[in-house]
């Protein structure tokens, strides 16, 4: 009742019956909202799934399921990293010290795990996988991360499923550090692409291999590049417009430029002038790719190329009507947005071999939930519960005494609920008393 108390006597003057059931249930209802599920299961058995993880700080940064997070680690240095694809709970393994070690090499144990059946091999198919995240740091930009205080909103990439700074992507300008975080319709206020207008995010180092390079900037391989005093998309598709018909243009400070039209294959300056790309020049005929697989399998399985043959160049050519000094070069993130129903076309055109060799998933695996925390039991449940287990005589007579209870504390509490008054020790204590005399009558 700590927890509930100051609410109510800041509230209320006197602490009635009513005012704290209702404070209870609504203490509860935030509970299960927190925690929605049981917490009584590591996944380490299920293997390499995709699930939520947390990564432990104290225990060596590795990873630990949704149970594991509440039931082993409730009390170290805990980040979250959200879904994890193809992760195994690090949990009951060698891999985790113990805290208290001082030189990192005292080991643990999982109590959600069979302790006979630990310590566990460290997880292989983790290896790779415990990146900057596990750190507690996320994007390029090496900024701190303090879930409480960030003041952007962050996209996740779906090849490496690091999180990036709609700022780091050229989607926003920064925003300056605020005390508390953002709400989430002011998240994408300013942001040049909606988070609803595009299926996913490649960063530029998984935008680096060959098969997505080679795309980029096409009609539904979107990129952020400079243009003028600002940034505008190129490769959008037609039907990736918002409801005017047009897409803002983010200028160097922040101010959005509204009549800023983009078209695929159309570069746009921030004054409306359009400049022909190289998708309108005259080309040779590209080779379709479902009549070319051996050709793609060879693009999709080459070596990555160099992060800097990943930047698109800012075009230096002067704008009309202003100096003809060239101004100071600025290149793009290299980052790509992929339109809706890209990964669709990939899923029905490549092989699985190709589909593979990709670096991002054609389909999102389904995220693991644990099984839903039940709702703790009613009195009545209780009862039935109870009773149900006693032999046939004595199940009846306890019922007649909780029925007889139950009629009795109605009439009671339904007398302090019409006065307003709090129920205190003494009225239970004598309510107690007058039932068990009426039963030695």
């Amino acid at each position: 009742m700590a927890f509930i108390l100051p609410e109510l006597l800041a509230s209320t003057a006197d602490v009635t019956l009513p005012n704290l059931l209702e404070a209870q249930e609504r203490l509860e209802a935030e509970a299960r909202q927190v925690l929605p599920y049981s917490f009584d299961e590591c996944t380490f058995p299920k293997g390499a799934i995709r699930q939520s993880v947390w990564s432990c700080m104290d225990c060596g940064e590795k990873g630990v399921c949704y149970g594991c997070s509440i039931s082993c680690h409730s009390e170290h240095r805990l980040v979250e990293l959200w879904a994890k694809r193809s992760f195994t709970c690090d949990c009951p393994t060698s891999a985790m010290c113990s805290p208290s070690s001082s030189t990192g090499t005292g080991k643990r144990k999982c109590h959600l795990f069979p302790t006979e059946q630990q310590p566990q091999p460290p997880n292989e198919s983790n290896t790779g996988r415990y990146t900057h995240n596990f750190r507690g740091e996320f994007c390029r930009c090496g900024r701190d991360y303090d879930p409480e205080t960030e003041s952007e909103a962050m996209i996740h990439c779906i090849g490496c499923e690091d999180w990036f700074h709609e700022s780091c992507l050229n989607l926003a300008p920064r925003k300056p550090e605020r005390i508390e975080p953002l709400d989430e319709d002011e998240e994408e206020s300013d942001s040049l692409l909606p988070s609803d207008s595009y299926d996913g995010l490649l960063c530029a180092a998984c935008a680096a291999h060959p098969f997505v390079n080679a795309r980029r900037g096409k009609e539904g391989w979107m990129v952020i590049v400079p243009q003028g005093e600002g940034w505008v998309v190129e490769g959008q598709k037609p039907g990736d417009v918002n409801e005017e018909g047009k897409t803002e243009g983010l200028k160097a400070g922040g101010e959005i430029e509204p009549d800023v039209v983009v078209k695929p294959g159309v570069e746009i300056t921030p004054t409306g002038q359009k400049r022909a790309s190289e998708d309108d020049q005259p080309a040779v005929k590209r080779a379709r790719v479902d009549d070319t697989s051996q050709a793609l399998a060879a693009i999709v399985t080459a070596e990555p190329a160099s992060a800097s043959s990943t930047t698109a160049a800012a075009s230096t050519e002067p704008v009309a009507g202003t100096a003809q000094s060239a101004p100071p070069t600025r290149t793009s993130a290299g980052d790509i947005f992929l339109a809706h129903g890209i990964r669709e076309h990939l899923k029905a055109t490549l092989s699985d071999a190709e589909a593979a060799a990709l670096p991002f998933p054609l389909v999102d695996e389904v995220i693991y939930e644990p099984p839903a925390d039940s709702p703790p039991e009613t009195l009545e449940e209780v009862t039935q519960r109870v009773v149900g287990g006693l032999p046939r005589a004595q199940a009846i007579e306890a019922l007649y005494g909780y029925e007889v209870m139950r009629d009795k504390l109605k009439v009671m509490l339904a007398g302090h609920v019409a006065s307003g008054e709090a129920v205190s020790r003494d009225d239970i204590e004598s309510f107690f008393e007058n039932l068990r005399a009426s039963r030695a009558k």
